[in-house]
């Protein structure tokens, strides 16, 4: 595998591992109740961040000789819109497994991306925008969440859950 392809999916892995593991051992309830600046939840949020990889892949598996998927400039406020109510009723399992899925899907199509389409600067942007940055951007909600959370002591925090793998990839 190319250097540039290994290093593209470890980036994303450790930042996409990151929200993941701030959303661990923490009640579905905590997860589903509006608290982000936006008012979403941060189910809500992690269901969003899901939409635009899975959006990033496909982009991406369309864009193998021509740069014409990654040049379209979408309606963001209409995407996240859309994306919101497809994904507002799922479960945080429904959720976690959808995130875990695209993140697959994006390393598959970046995997099968032909090494001059991925050095291209278009290639590399659309991907970092869509996740990396994407990440950046919802991190410090999420990790004052989680702050928040975890300074509460809640008992039903106290709980030892099992864990299980937050390992983005590791399906």
């Amino acid at each position: 595998m190319d250097t540039l392809t290994d290093t593209v999916i470890k980036q994303i892995k450790n930042g996409s591992t990151e929200i993941l593991s701030l959303c661990q051992n923490v009640p579905e309830a905590c997860l589903a109740a509006p608290f982000m600046s936006n008012g979403w939840s941060v189910k809500d949020t992690v269901a969003h961040i899901s939409a635009w990889v899975w959006r990033c892949a496909g982009l991406l598996e369309h864009a193998h000789s021509t740069n014409g998927p990654l040049s379209a400039s979408p309606d963001v406020d209409g995407l996240n819109h859309e994306f919101y109510l497809e994904r507002q009723y799922w479960s945080w399992h429904e959720v976690e497994t959808d995130f875990l899925q695209a993140h697959w899907a994006l390393f598959n199509a970046i995997r099968q991306l032909p090494p001059t389409r991925l050095r291209s600067s278009l290639a590399q942007q659309v991907i970092t925008k869509n996740t990396c940055e994407h990440y950046a951007q919802h991190l410090p909600d999420l990790n004052y969440w989680r702050n928040r959370v975890t300074a509460e002591k809640s008992p039903v925090l106290k709980r030892i859950r099992q864990p299980h793998s937050t390992q983005v990839g590791a399906l």
